[in-house]
């Protein structure tokens, strides 16, 4: 069965488990009072606000999409519903990752399904019968007995040899793939030649990945045997030297002869790492045409009868000029131009204006009180009370 299980949405139930399980099971070692742990939590979780459209926002319901907490609150629920559902039906086969399961189970049994899908109106399960892969792991079962392949798609190559990145950010990528291949492959001795293949297809060669995997068989014997020099706790730990240097291929040939230069004058009395500086293509040559008017920015307009007007926009200024231009708005310079309809307007840009709305407001303000258009003239206003009882 493979399920995927969306966000979760009731966060004081999930905090009222975490609080169960810390002050009444003795779980872990509480940090503050039980009052004061549970206000922390639904600060962190329930009070999210954000801005759309340039409205300010807060969420009332679910935890932050990509917040830090709600990954952890997501596992913390679902093992929740694993002690109250699952554990007590006991499957034959049980696995999950965050939220995806992998589930055996009786021909025409539904019950763990229905119990889940049933457990919270948030929780939505999806199924698919008899999957030839879980998340990045090929399965297929012989007689009872599962076997594991890494999943691997044909059209995704890795870096390509012909990339200008370090060499070592190439060799990585092999070793990394070795690495994941040994934990999840149930025969390692299968996924070498489809490793040597693939990276063959990258245009890497031959005798590169050969090097790369015979290092990693060793790396592999030695920690078999349980071969570990000991650490001198009598020696001064050496100071570390980190450069940051442009990559180039110049650059790493001659940083392996510096490298060399340098332990042998210092006499091995420094630790030095090379950090590769590396740009994207993509930063070279800008994708998007260059606009030619900004965003941010305080603007002035001038009519043609000699009025003027002067306003702020985060977005792009012609589109805002465009508004203004159109007489259904409800813009001062589109209600000139309602009642003088042959009046056309002239916009410039003053200055640029900072992100932050309130400090844009206020430069508007300055440029108003400098320059005194008069259509920026207050004409309606609004009495605000400060004080619902009035002042005593």
């Amino acid at each position: 069965m493979l399920s995927s299980i969306p966000p979760l949405q009731d966060d004081e139930e999930t905090i009222d488990y975490i609080i169960k399980e810390i002050y009444d099971h003795k779980k872990l070692e509480p940090i503050c009072s039980k009052l004061i742990f549970r206000r922390l939590l639904m600060k962190l979780a329930t009070e999210c606000t954000f801005t759309i459209n340039g409205k300010f926002c807060k969420q009332v319901d679910g935890c932050t999409m990509g917040g830090s907490l709600s990954v952890t609150f997501c596992d913390i629920y679902m093992t929740k519903m694993e002690n109250e559902v699952v554990l007590p039906i006991k499957p034959i086969f049980y696995k999950r990752y965050v939220d995806d399961i992998y589930s055996r189970r009786k021909k025409g049994d539904n019950y763990l399904f229905n119990r889940m899908n049933s457990y919270h109106p948030n929780i939505k399960l999806t199924i698919e019968l008899n999957p030839s892969k879980f998340l990045d792991t090929k399965l297929k079962c012989i007689n009872v007995t599962y076997k594991f392949n890494v999943h691997r798609k044909e059209t995704k190559l890795p870096i390509p040899w012909t990339s200008k990145v370090p060499k070592r950010y190439k060799r990585n990528t092999i070793d990394g793939d070795l690495h994941r291949s040994q934990r999840i492959s149930s025969n390692f001795d299968e996924e070498i030649p489809l490793i040597k293949e693939q990276f063959l297809k990258a245009d890497y060669p031959l005798r590169f990945v050969n090097s790369v995997i015979n290092e990693f068989h060793k790396s592999k014997e030695i920690l078999e045997e349980n071969f570990i020099i000991p650490p001198n706790i009598f020696e001064e730990e050496k100071p570390f030297i980190l450069i940051e240097i442009p990559y180039c291929e110049l650059n790493e040939a001659k940083s392996k002869h510096f490298l060399k230069k340098f332990h042998t004058f210092t006499n091995g009395s420094f630790r030095l790492a090379i950090t590769w500086k590396t740009r994207k293509i993509r930063t070279l040559f800008p994708l998007k045409d260059k606009s030619d008017y900004q965003s941010c920015v305080i603007y002035k307009g001038i009519c043609s009868c000699g009025s003027s007007y002067v306003g702020e926009t985060k977005r792009n200024a012609l589109t805002r000029w465009g508004e203004h231009n159109n007489p259904t708005k409800k813009s001062e310079p589109s209600k000139h131009l309602r009642q003088h309809i042959e009046h056309v307007f002239t916009w410039t840009i003053l200055c640029r204006a900072p992100k932050n709305t309130r400090t844009r407001k206020n430069l508007e303000a300055s440029f108003i009180a400098l320059l005194k258009p008069d259509l920026n003239e207050q004409s309606d206003f609004d009495i605000l009370v400060l004080f619902r009882n009035g002042v005593t």
